[in-house]
């Protein structure tokens, strides 16, 4: 193992993240169209909007399940639509390999040794970040994006940074809730008025394909749809407590564990002497990144790369790590990114893993370790670093 670790240098280990991701696009498309109908769903309905047709609904001939996602992703989609299903495939999961990639590049560029923080980050999060690649999802575009947005938000870019917020927004609309980081740094109202004009241009895009009226529809089926989505897996607290302690499946028990999740996530930001502090920064976005996961009801296996994420940046933030440290570390790496693949037999999965939400667990006491170490952080009166150019 440790041979292994020293053969993969950083460049070695971003080649080995294009190849292996590009490759699983290859592996789904021959064993056939049930593999790969996550990217059928994201590439084809450009064809209903090349004919004026809802792009909400059934549409079994281009792929099935609901299209869940804002009509301005159908837009952005339309390269794809026209590339063969296998070239598709292959070309989508690049997109999302180096989006994600730039993200972590960047955002650790301020690091003391960012080379190294750069490798330690990306070997904690290949296993979640394949099992993303595997099911041909948005989620490490998304979590690309979102640390972009945060990098050029710290180095007062607020337009490019604007930017990815809002592309976040229209392909899965919880990743926009990164821009709340822009409390921590200058240039508020510019940042502002960035968002809003963003968000307008994002949101009219297609309008170069379909009349006013007929987005304005699709947009109302878009949030219909988004409020009648069923739930997901549930692989985060929620999960947790009707696993474990027999909660009941309803809206209002769901609404009381949001709320003491969103409650215990926004107490820290009450530490206002900290707020120009790059270490209480950095322990936030990792706090954040957790909190998206383990505490949303539509939380399944793919979206962890965001979770892991998370525990990635938390584990770069320790000059020391204890031995504490050490072992949660090693819990998400076998039960929250090894849990799913083969090295644990079939019947363990199903019978233990799975119906238990364990994959959650190791994220949610990481969650609680960076959220006693932000509380125990020391007030300073110390200047952030300069910013990475």
């Amino acid at each position: 193992m440790q041979r292994a670790l020293r053969f993969l240098t950083l460049p070695r280990l971003l080649g080995l993240f294009v190849f292996l991701f590009c490759l699983v696009a290859v592996q789904n498309y021959l064993l056939g169209f049930g593999n790969y109908n996550n990217y059928l769903m994201f590439a084809k309905p450009f064809h209903n909007l090349l004919l004026n047709k809802s792009i909400y609904g059934l549409h079994p001939n281009l792929y099935d399940d609901n299209y869940k996602y804002s009509p301005t992703f159908a837009w952005l989609m339309g390269p794809f639509y026209y590339l063969p299903n296998l070239l598709g495939m292959i070309l989508w999961n690049l997109l999302n390999t180096l989006v994600l990639l730039a993200g972590v590049w960047f955002y650790l560029s301020d690091e003391k040794d960012p080379a190294k923080q750069r490798r330690v980050a990306l070997l904690i999060i290949i296993l979640e970040a394949l099992i993303t690649a595997q099911n041909l999802q948005s989620n490490n575009l998304i979590v690309g994006a979102m640390l972009l947005g945060l990098y050029h938000l710290r180095n007062e870019r607020v337009w490019q940074a604007a930017f990815f917020f809002v592309l976040c927004l229209f392909i899965k609309f919880y990743g926009v809730a990164a821009a709340g980081f822009f409390l921590f740094y200058p240039k508020k109202p510019q940042f502002i008025l960035a968002m809003v004009v963003w968000t307008f241009l994002f949101a009219i895009a297609p309008l170069t394909m379909i009349p006013l009226d007929n987005l304005l529809a699709e947009y109302r089926e878009w949030f219909d749809v988004i409020v009648v989505s069923k739930l997901g897996l549930q692989v985060s607290v929620m999960g947790i407590a009707q696993a474990w302690f027999g909660m009941a499946k309803t809206d209002s028990n769901y609404r009381i564990i949001e709320a003491i999740g969103a409650t215990l996530f926004l107490l820290p930001f009450l530490r206002f002497s900290l707020w120009k502090d790059r270490l209480f920064q950095r322990r936030m976005v990792a706090y954040f990144l957790l909190f998206m996961i383990v505490f949303n009801k539509m939380a399944e296996s793919p979206t962890y790369v965001l979770a892991v994420t998370g525990v990635a940046l938390w584990w770069v933030t320790l000059d020391e790590p204890t031995r504490f440290d050490q072992i949660l570390l090693a819990l998400v790496i076998i039960f929250t990114s090894l849990s799913p693949t083969d090295i644990f037999p079939q019947v363990v999965q199903k019978q233990f893993f799975q119906p238990y939400n364990i994959k959650a667990l190791p994220c949610l006491l990481v969650w609680a370790r960076v959220q006693y170490q932000i509380w125990t952080q020391p007030n300073t009166d110390s200047q952030p670093l300069q910013p990475a150019l």
